[in-house]
Order: C-alpha cells, then structure tokens, then sequence
C-alpha cells in the first residue's frame, strides 16, 4: 500500500480519538438510561418520565444538529471535539450530583448538545484529513463507537447497585473530559473553506426546498420510525428484562450490551452489503433491516419469564444487528436521493427528522405501558412502527438514485 499524499494526516492513532468521540455521547446517555431504575426508585419516576430521558437528549441533538454542523466548519475539528466533549461531561455531572428529575433533564440535555457537535466535526475530519479511497470505509468505522460507547455505559451501570448511580454517572463525566483533553492532540485543520453566508431568507428558502421532496421526506419519516423504536430499546430494555422476563439489574444489562455490541458488526456489515451486493442501492439494504426488526420487535412482546433467558440474548442480536446499526445506510440513501448541492442541508434534514423519532417513541412507549400495563401491547406498537417504516421505504422501490 502506497504511503497517503503528505498533505493527509496519518489515519492512526487520531483516527482513534475520532472514533472515541463518538464513544463518548452514547457511553453518557446509556449509562444514565442503564441506570433508570435505580434513579426511577430514588426519585419516583413514573415510566413517561423515564422515556423522556431519552427524548430530551434526542431533543437537544436534533434541535441543535444544523446550527452545530456550521459552527464546526468555523472553529474545526479539534475545537469542536473538545467543546462538545466538555459539555457532555459537564451535563453528566450534573445528572450525578442532582436529586430531581428537572436536574437530570437539565443534565441530558446538556449530554445531546455536545453531542451535537461530534458527527459534522468527526464527518469534517475524515473528509479533510484522509484519503479519497479510504474515506468510506473509515466513515463506517467511526460510527463503530456509537454501540461501543453504548456497551460500556451500560455495563458500567452493572457497578451502579454497589456503587451507586451517581458515582457511575459522574465517573463516566470524568473519563468523557479526560477524552475531551486529548482532543487537543488532533492536528488543526488543514482547510481554510469559510462557511457561506446566507441570509435568513435563504436560508429558510433552501430548508423549504429539501421539505418539498416528498421523497426524501419519506426517507426522513422512515428513519425517525426506525431511531424511535432504537430508543425505545435504549430506555426500556433493562426495565422490560427485570420486570417482565425476572432478570436481575446485571443481567437485564448485559443483554443491553449485546444489543451493543452487536451492532458494531452490524454497522460494517450493511455499509458492505449496499456497496458489494446490492449495487450502491441503500433502500434494499434499508428494506431488509426494518423487516427483520419488525419481526425481532414482535418478539420480543412474546418474552415470558419461562423462555427469556434464551429468547432475550438473541432477539438483543437481531435487533442490534438490525435496528440499531440503520444510522450508516439511512445517510447513505439520504445523500443518494438528495441533490449533490443540498447534501449537506439534506442530512441536516435527516438528523432532524431522525431525532424526533427518539423524542417522541421512548414517553409514547411509557404511555402505552402506563395506561395499558402490557409491555406486550407497548412492542406490538414499537414493532408497528418499524413496519411502517418498511412501508415508506417500499412506496419509493423503483424510484432511481
């Protein structure tokens, strides 16, 4: 293999920090989501209030995800990694020290605004820093450390019972500003590209012109279905496992794990799948996930305690493999259906629309649970809207790329 062009930077071992960057918000969110229960018991939350958890975190990244993206192009990479690290781990500690849910709301939401500014710094530093022919691949990788970030969160969350919840949280707050200080390790931007200046006017003028393809507007409908059942997975998994199949906290958080650890495969085994067997086509790819998920959610409303300890692990696989590895291939088709000049503003759109999915699903879920005290009702729902997904992706089969 030939050495990169001098003007690149050598992929390792900053590449590491930009997979670690992503590591570092779903590592926050699932140890405070790991950790529910016992933060539930402390302060009497009802189970809406712990999916609004998970909704104010995606609140916070979707509202933020656009204004984020051009405030990365400004201050760069290594600012920006260090910036949105800080905020994560001020929000955790926040999260450790408070006694209400008000506080922790303040805190999460704090979590999803650093996190806001990880995927267009670490998107930015592949294409800047690294080779043409190697950019996609590493693009797959780095989002290996959402699931990794998330495995070690919740598996941190199995010291909560001893420890304590606040010092797992806060430990994992330390560990995140650690990180945030190695950033500064990564080397400064090598591009001068200034953001455009668009006035208010156009720049609501281009938002309407993504909003008016009704194509991609089904696409962006598709992938808030699939991140709101990805969620509702996040928030209520451990709580499903204890309460429903009779696992204690550890185990019921090791089958969050798998779920985890999972989709890292899961994430490069797609991306492979679209470019190797199915043509470039990211919609079939899309297809064969959200099927496989719908029957993986509708069976989990079939875990009893009699068969959980050998149905739960491998419905954990499925659906990691599946539903909570589409982020990759749902951008991919977002990229392919939208004008190459709206690319930027079209996955905007889609983080947009893929985050309200995860504000709306988990406290519509803890609805559903509240008022009818089946969590069997509760996933039929779940599983109901990833198959509409499925539907919406199917509307536009034959449309071409």
């Amino acid at each position: 293999m030939t050495a990169p062009p001098p003007d690149f930077v050598p992929i390792w071992p900053g590449f590491g920090l930009i997979v670690s960057a992503h590591c570092l918000g779903a590592m926050n969110l699932l140890a405070v989501l790991a950790c529910s229960p016992l933060i539930a018991a402390d302060m009497g939350l009802s189970a809406v209030e712990i999916g609004l958890i998970a909704s104010a975190y995606s609140a916070a990244l979707g509202t933020l995800s656009i204004p984020a993206g051009r405030l990365a192009d400004l201050i760069g990479v290594r600012t920006s990694l260090f910036v949105a690290a800080m905020i994560t781990a001020a929000g955790a500690m926040v999260i450790a020290t408070g006694d209400s849910f008000a506080v922790t709301l303040g805190g999460i939401l704090l979590c999803g605004a650093g996190y806001s500014l990880v995927n267009p710094a670490a998107g930015r530093a592949v294409l800047l820093w690294y080779p043409p022919d190697r950019r996609g691949t590493l693009m797959g990788i780095k989002q290996t450390g959402v699931p990794l970030g998330g495995a070690i969160g919740t598996s941190s969350a199995m010291l909560a019972p001893a420890l304590g919840w606040q010092v797992v949280i806060g430990g994992i707050g330390g560990i995140t500003a650690i990180c945030g200080v190695l950033f500064l390790m990564l080397p400064r931007d090598q591009s001068t590209r200034t953001v455009a200046r668009m006035t208010l006017r156009d720049e609501f003028a281009a938002i309407g012109r993504l909003f008016r393809n009704p194509v991609l507007g089904r696409i962006n409908l598709a992938s808030g279905l699939t991140n709101g059942g990805q969620f509702i997975l996040w928030s209520y998994l451990t709580e499903f496992l204890r309460m429903g199949a009779g696992f204690g906290l550890p185990l019921a958080n090791a089958c969050l794990s798998i779920l985890h650890i999972s989709s890292i495969g899961g994430r490069i085994f797609w991306g492979w799948l679209s470019d190797r067997a199915m043509g470039g086509d990211s919609r079939i790819t899309l297809l064969l996930v959200a099927g496989i998920a719908t029957l993986g959610l509708l069976g989990v409303a079939l875990v009893t305690p009699a068969n959980a300890v050998l149905l739960a692990p491998l419905l954990a696989v499925v659906l990691g493999v599946t539903i909570c590895s589409a982020t990759g291939v749902q951008m991919a088709l977002t990229i392919q259906t939208a004008q190459p000049a709206q690319a930027g503003g079209a996955i905007g759109y889609n983080m947009l629309a893929t985050n309200i999915g995860g504000v709306i699903a988990p406290p519509a879920f803890g609805l559903v649970l509240e008022l009818s005290g089946s969590f069997a009702l509760s996933w039929l729902l779940a599983a109901t809207g990833v198959a509409l997904a499925f539907g919406l992706l199917w509307m536009d089969r034959r449309v071409k790329q």
